[in-house]
């Protein structure tokens, strides 16, 4: 058996770790994000695994799949072991020979809305990968017990058309896609919405509604083509919101943003409840509306909506989070997989593309 690797040198040798060890083997150049997410979950338990990449990517690995590989915990390979002890992969047929295997599963729709049996886990999205760590956990925490929040609603992210603009939410989702979202929010009665341009506009919005001790009756709006939020201070941003208008992703609805504002104790106001397992709940730990027809009914609710009410869903949300979409509860589904020798497979459902 190879010694194993020392941090550091995964990519710069050759050398194969032991088969003993956990394999994660997602191939497709496409799911490099689904690969980190995985990796970094396997690292916060304390999992010691390796990183199966076919060769031909081997120089052409993203920043983000990097960021997973210099992980203490993680180690590189370039080809999959015949009888691996525990195989992670979304290549069904690539387990044949493991003697367990997580299935990773982007079929979330199929999973949503039904019973999962013990063997399946619904947990389609994490924090951003760079703040998978128990650190980012431990800070949004501490800061979902904010009390005062200066900001009734927000929504931060990307705009750009070329990218939101598709008609596959629809067609695949019935969904509105973040541009169409954007349109409405621009419809709106000016005394609802506020588009701050600089970080020193959400600043002084941030200051003003904290010096006079009222939240801030509006929908915040940034684009972040027109400023960006340093990752440092997204989850102190987010903390100050009441409400985050979540908005789907370019390729699917499920969003970070989504988990990130529930971590923080601020409540998601989307158009996917249906799309959790459980069912995010309307008026439970979420706000909803069906589309068009009454977006704006649903804004005016939040942004009118009592500040005792606002922290009565704001309690539940972080609820829901803990015990559905934290990182806590995804490791500890995973350790208790591995540690039952009757166990063989176990279903994860993530938010990707097969």
């Amino acid at each position: 058996m190879n010694k194993r690797m020392k941090p550091g040198k995964t990519l710069a040798s050759g050398a194969n770790p032991p088969v003993a060890l956990p394999t994660v083997y997602i191939p497709a150049r496409r799911n490099g994000r689904r690969f980190t997410v995985v990796s970094k979950v396997l690292s916060a338990a304390g999992i010691h695994h390796r990183a199966v990449f076919p060769a031909l990517r081997r120089f052409k690995l993203g920043r983000l799949e990097r960021s997973a590989i210099e992980s203490r915990f993680c180690i590189a390979g370039w080809r999959l072991p015949s009888s691996p002890s525990l195989l992670i992969t979304d290549q069904p047929k690539a387990a044949a020979n493991a003697d367990k295997v997580i299935e990773i599963s982007y079929d979330l729709p199929g999973a949503a809305g039904r019973r999962l049996t013990p063997d399946e886990v619904f947990h389609p999205i994490l924090f951003h990968p760079d703040q998978i760590n128990d650190q980012a956990y431990v800070r949004a925490a501490a800061l979902s017990q904010h009390k005062k929040r200066p900001l009734t609603m927000l929504f931060a992210g990307n705009c750009d058309p070329a990218t939101y603009d598709t008609p596959q939410m629809d067609s695949e989702f019935g969904l509105l896609n973040r541009h169409e979202l954007h349109r409405l929010v621009q419809a709106l009665p000016e005394d609802k919405t506020v588009f701050p341009k600089t970080a020193q506009e959400l600043a002084d919005l941030i200051n003003g509604a904290e010096k006079n001790k009222k939240p801030l009756k509006k929908l915040v709006w940034v684009d972040t083509r027109d400023f960006r939020i340093p990752a440092a201070q997204w989850f102190d941003l987010t903390s100050k919101a009441g409400f985050f208008l979540c908005t789907p992703g370019a390729r699917y609805p499920w969003c970070q943003n989504l988990n990130e504002a529930m971590a923080c104790g601020t409540v998601p106001v989307l158009q996917y409840p249906h799309l959790y397992n459980p069912a995010l709940q309307q008026g439970g730990c979420a706000l909803s509306f069906a589309g068009k027809s009454d977006f704006g009914t649903v804004m005016q609710e939040a942004l009118t909506m009592r500040e005792s009410r606002i922290k009565q869903l704001s309690a539940n949300a972080l609820q829901y989070h803990e015990g559905h979409l934290s990182l806590g509860r995804i490791v500890s589904v995973i350790r208790a997989f591995i540690e039952d020798p009757e166990r063989r497979k176990l279903v994860w459902y993530l938010a990707g593309r097969p």
